[in-house]
């Protein structure tokens, strides 16, 4: 009587323990995967890919021990594309017409050194407005810096926190598991 209830108890510490890790190794899988994967369909896919490699090892062994050729693979190549676009803009400032040099130097040479304060002036707001311009670049990507190294931060925590959830339970059903086993082994060795 007290074997048959230590058989059933160590055969419910399995199943339950087997259950659990089960559960937990499904959760981490949905806490650490894109949404949409499905978990035996990597699975699948995991083992298939293994068994590729031993059928492929196996052809080789096999040809290697029987001396027969080995296969040739050809690969193609396609050709690569190449796209570029060249941008360029132009601009053109124009003042009204200059007095005559001839008929009155001074006023020539007063317009001219006009259109090149002007111009200087012009230079020395664009130079500034650009200047500003990257300063307030800077502070946004800055800013866009900080908030994507936070996100990295709060969503990796959030990763290790799920994982661990996944791993507590994944041991919690490992331990079921071996206390069953433990159990069950030494019921063999005694009765």
């Amino acid at each position: 009587m007290f074997e048959t209830v230590l058989t059933i108890l160590t055969i419910v510490f399995q199943v339950v323990g087997l259950i659990l890790a089960a559960v937990g190794l499904l959760n981490t899988f949905k806490d650490s995967s894109a949404s949409g994967d499905r978990f035996f369909a990597r699975v699948l896919v995991t083992e298939l890919g293994v068994v590729r490699q031993l059928w492929a090892g196996l052809k080789s062994l096999c040809r290697r021990l029987f001396g027969r050729p080995r296969s040739t693979v050809t690969h193609a190549l396609g050709a690569a594309l190449e796209i570029s676009a060249a941008v360029s803009a132009q601009g053109t400032v124009q003042f009204g017409p200059l007095p005559d040099p001839a008929q009155d130097p001074d006023a020539f040479k007063a317009a001219v050194e006009d259109r090149l304060n002007r111009v200087h002036n012009l230079a020395q707001d664009v130079q500034y407005n650009l200047g500003q311009e990257a300063k307030a670049r800077e502070k946004e990507d800055q800013k866009i810096g900080s908030d994507f190294q936070s996100r990295i931060a709060a969503l990796d925590e959030e990763s290790k926190q799920a994982t661990i959830r996944g791993l507590h339970e994944q041991v919690l059903g490992l331990f079921c598991v071996a206390a069953g086993l433990a159990v069950q082994s030494i019921l063999d060795l005694y009765f």
